[in-house]
């Protein structure tokens, strides 16, 4: 079902202008105009095994499949109807040509960049190419630019509101063999006003899981200043792999969150869960984002950390054998 909107999907970038078979592609997407209250992003495309595959957010670490040829990824606006029933609020196509790849033709030969995130809206940027450059122009998607002659960048963010937004980074490399291309992604969160009073604060304990297929639970108070009223709209589930590779899912909130005590102003008490098949190996981290509208329509949100890997442990060394007699 088609639904008119006024948010609008300004575009759809990707890290390389063609991929090759079995390698691995990064999309994003731009997304403009009004937000939709409770519209959830998320890329379709037609699946190896299935009818179709699914991912959250608006960005994609799309894996090419092994026949060369066309394929298309959608990105979507989209809205829960319930009853199993999701409406398209728009839709935007990507055309992606999978080549077959020689040896010598993969990823590992091309320029790429390599992306650190140093706070939260601090990030470092490292060209990343067996030829090097002698000059590199840094396009770093928000209207700042650097030149440097070294392959390395930093950059900070002005985020002036709480939003998530996905940034693209583009670089030019020169050198006396020519020019290189590359592109990323970042994503990046802002930050409230450090003087500005809180309109709404989190009280956050973790439950110890009485059995290994219960997964981890998290008691949550949220509470509300005399004088505010929050009106609560979605949860917002980022799931942190080892490698850095952020997976989003949006929920509204009461399906999200259990509320066990209603405190009034937007205030309750409750938990969250994280099943114990959603942390796989190679998640590191989960962080919960509570949205929400205060009295004025400005927006309020709340995190946390529903689930944290512990570090990783080094095998144990093998023990020492006496020596032979």
């Amino acid at each position: 079902m088609v639904l008119t909107s006024t948010a609008v999907i300004e575009g759809i970038d990707a890290d390389r202008p063609w991929v090759c078979a079995g390698e691995v592609m990064m999309l994003s997407a731009r997304v403009g105009g009004t937000a939709e209250p409770g519209a959830v992003q998320r890329w379709v495309w037609p699946g190896a095994e299935t009818g179709a595959e699914l991912h959250p957010g608006p960005s994609l670490r799309w894996h090419a499949p092994v026949t060369p040829g066309r394929y298309l990824v959608r990105f979507q606006l989209c809205k829960d109807l319930g009853g199993r029933r999701v409406g398209v609020l728009a839709e935007q196509v990507a055309g992606i040509d999978v080549r077959a790849c020689g040896q010598d033709e993969g990823q590992a030969h091309a320029l790429r960049i390599e992306v650190t995130q140093q706070g939260p809206a601090t990030f470092a940027f490292r060209a990343v190419s067996p030829h090097p450059a002698t000059t590199y122009a840094w396009d770093f998607g928000d209207g700042s630019a650097a030149a440097t002659t070294v392959p390395l960048a930093t950059h900070a963010y002005a985020v002036p509101t709480p939003d998530v937004r996905v940034l693209t980074v583009r670089l030019s490399a020169r050198s006396d063999g020519g020019e290189q291309t590359a592109t990323a992604f970042v994503q990046v969160r802002g930050q409230p006003a450090s003087d500005a009073p809180p309109r709404a604060s989190l009280q956050l304990e973790r439950v110890v899981a009485r059995a290994t297929d219960e997964g981890w639970r998290s008691e949550v108070r949220v509470d509300v200043p005399e004088g505010g009223d929050v009106t609560w709209d979605r949860v917002e589930r980022l799931t942190v792999s080892w490698d850095d590779q952020v997976d989003t899912r949006t929920r509204p909130w009461r399906e999200a969150i259990t509320m066990e005590e209603d405190l009034g102003r937007g205030g309750f008490r409750g938990h969250v869960t994280v099943p114990a098949s959603d942390v796989r190996p190679e998640v590191k981290q989960v962080i919960d984002f509570l949205h929400g509208r205060d009295a004025t329509g400005e927006e309020v949100s709340l995190s946390w950390s529903a689930y944290k890997a512990g570090p990783v442990r080094p095998p144990p060394l093998p023990a020492e054998r006496p020596p032979a007699k």
